[in-house]
């Protein structure tokens, strides 16, 4: 995707943010979004999203018992939802007069949240259909309840079924829940009656310092003809060590992965050293990590991993912790798979803002949960900066979830909260099983930051060498020929790189529109649309990131990584802020024409490539599946990196 071909338009409109179409339902335009409506009398109203669209295309292979229990959330709808929407943009717009001008939670839900009288409405309606009520979200976001499957069917005028869907066996609706239309008006989606065909995942990818993930071992187990080399270091910057391997690209030698970039590292290589150096170091400013679950060794892990390269650990007050336990130890998505993720979050915006305070937010589960967590950080304003490194695999198969977890953006947009996700470590997420290249949700939605990977390659001074798109193409080396040789074609099979794509699901916002060349937004059809990532930091594991984990050493990237280097750069720029950046976009997007402010990140060079330490791997470095990267904008890392004390001062004067 290429940043050229832009549209007039005045400088005013391109600060004027959020410009996508508002529905009925609250929600920006979706496409292929839900499924057909349920029949309607004349006192029923259907859902909008409480059947999502993956059931129109997955196999029924029955049905569950008619006396099972479900728990299952009902969504309120904000009050004036447009309204909120508008406000969003007006206070996150750099050149408006309301910029900067927040509202605080208890604010907001006096002008915008669910009543109390509509709460009992709903709640009454849920409990004369024999359905039981747990609980109401604070501000009045949603009520909890749980009923038998015939009485959700009973009650929503609906017909569950078991559909096998992506090698899981999910529960679903094959059309819309509807509700008496009095109580239907109230309600903005229902999760849980249908189940979401994806649940959030960590970002993370392992690096090779001590094992690998994709470091092959040799070709077919066969007995090789053509010795193996010894085992090379790893490099401390960009080609300080370097493996033999079969020829490629003209050469027979190439630069190790790296050993794991320093505190240090990145702060020089991002521009920001200096200034941390003389006190701007994020003081004063708080940033909240939100993931599912909480390691017990977070703290003690960031403490190791400073005192092992000489940086302040954390101070007495400066981490806190909120865990929404008893976690819910679900056999998709338990801690193990996110503990490590843990960690690499909070060392990682630690590492960039070593003044900066840490809220941690542990989401009981990687499900609903997660909604509850960042519920908690809007209600009681936890923070100004929000790094979240998980997301769900594409836009598909979401149904009501999205319309949750967008109106909850606007009220972080409202407080002057700004949430930034990482965009995913698949590429276009077809390396997946996906029919279609898309981006994931959330880092797809128009109210928050999506980030992108990259490679990053410093010298030997900490500097700033180059960067390059992150994307990984792996050939394994076969030592069973003599001489060795690769196992496929050049460069071999695609095995990760930094999310990003063209959204389904939401339409251009307009802080995009002097960015994104039309080609692009209009990737998929007419109507231009959303595109990610808007931002991008060092990403891809074999240029990471240093962490101690749980005792061991050891070396860490994805845009999991990507995220809180980024969160944590913002951290920095808001110390000195009149106002807190909120809801960054509008202005990344203004001071990115510039040209300055970031590092505008292309592919890397042709023949650009890393050896494993081992010598049985070759990493051809630049080639992210489906997604491009170009001068300007492009959807593999967006308007760049951060350029340092540019962006810095740029941020400080708005």
């Amino acid at each position: 995707m290429s940043l050229h071909a832009r549209r007039a338009t005045t400088a005013g409109r391109s600060l004027a943010i959020l410009g996508a179409t508002i529905l009925v339902a609250g929600l920006t335009t979706m496409t292929g979004y839900g499924a057909a409506a349920s029949p309607v009398t004349s006192d029923r109203t259907p859902i909008p999203g409480s059947s999502p669209a993956w059931t129109a295309s997955a196999q029924a292979v029955g049905a569950p018992a008619s006396d099972q229990r479900v728990s299952f959330r009902v969504v309120l709808r904000l009050r004036d939802a447009a309204s909120a929407e508008k406000l969003a943009a007006t206070a996150s717009d750099p050149s408006g007069a309301r910029y900067g001008k927040y509202l605080s939670p208890t604010q907001f839900n006096a002008r915008f949240a669910p009543t109390t009288a509509q709460v009992a409405k709903v709640q009454s309606f849920l409990s004369s259909q024999g359905i039981s009520v747990s609980g109401v979200a604070s501000g009045n976001r949603w009520i909890d309840a749980s009923g038998s499957v015939a009485q959700i069917q009973k009650a929503f005028t609906a017909t569950v079924k078991t559909y096998s869907y992506k090698g899981r066996r999910l529960r679903g609706t094959p059309s819309a829940l509807t509700a008496p239309s009095s109580v239907a008006r109230l309600i903005a989606g229902v999760i849980g009656v249908s189940q979401t065909a994806s649940l959030a995942q960590p970002n993370h990818v392992s690096g090779q310092r001590d094992r690998s993930t994709v470091d092959d071992s040799t070709s077919g187990g066969a007995t090789p003809n053509d010795a193996q080399p010894p085992r090379q270091q790893c490099s401390v910057f960009w080609d300080q060590f370097e493996q033999v391997g079969p020829p490629a690209y003209g050469k027979t030698s190439f630069p190790t992965n790296n050993c794991g970039y320093t505190a240090t590292q990145l702060r020089t290589a991002y521009g920001i050293q200096s200034a941390v150096a003389h006190h701007q170091d994020g003081k004063g400013v708080t940033v909240a990590i939100i993931d599912a679950y909480a390691s017990p060794t977070i703290v003690s892990d960031t403490n190791a991993l400073a005192g092992l390269n000489g940086e302040p650990p954390l101070a007495p007050g400066q981490y806190s912790e909120t865990d929404f336990a008893p976690f819910g130890l679900q056999d998709e998505c338990g801690p193990s798979g996110w503990n490590e993720e843990e960690t690499l979050d909070v060392a990682a915006v630690h590492s960039m803002a070593p003044g900066a305070g840490i809220h941690y937010i542990g989401a009981q589960d990687c499900d609903t949960g997660i909604d509850a967590a960042v519920n908690y950080v809007l209600q009681n304003h936890t923070a100004d900066i929000v790094s979240n490194s998980y997301g769900f695999l594409g836009e598909d198969g979401l149904g009501d979830e999205v319309n949750l977890e967008h109106s909850m953006f606007v009220q972080a947009a409202i407080e002057g909260i700004g949430f930034y996700f990482s965009s995913g470590d698949d590429g276009d997420d077809v390396i997946d099983g996906l029919a279609h290249p898309e981006p994931d949700y959330p880092a797809s939605d128009p109210l928050v930051t999506g980030v992108g990977g990259t490679s990053l390659a410093v010298n030997s001074a900490n500097g700033y060498l180059f960067e390059a798109s992150w994307g990984d193409d792996l050939d394994s080396v076969n030592f069973a020929t003599s001489p060795s040789s690769y196992s496929a074609p050049l460069p071999g099979s695609f095995v990760f790189g930094g999310g990003g794509g063209v959204s389904a699901l939401f339409t251009e916002p307009l802080y995009q529109r002097l960015a994104v060349p039309r080609s692009l937004a209009t990737l998929n059809g007419s109507t231009p649309m959303r595109v990610v990532p808007d931002v991008a930091a060092v990403g891809d594991p074999e240029t990471g990131f240093e962490i101690v984990f749980q005792g061991g050493v050891g070396v860490i990237g994805g845009t999991s990584l990507a995220a809180p280097v980024f969160a944590g750069f913002q951290a920095v720029a808001s110390q000195h802020r009149r106002s807190a950046i909120g809801f960054a976009n509008p202005l990344l997007y203004v001071l990115g024409l510039s040209k300055l402010v970031f590092h505008d990140v292309v592919a890397a060079a042709p023949g650009t490539a890393m050896m494993t330490q081992s010598g049985r791997s070759l990493l051809t470095m630049g080639q992210d599946s489906s997604l491009t990267a170009t001068r300007g904008y492009d959807d593999t890392t967006g308007l760049g990196t951060p350029n340092g004390a540019l962006l810095l001062a740029a941020e400080a004067l708005l």
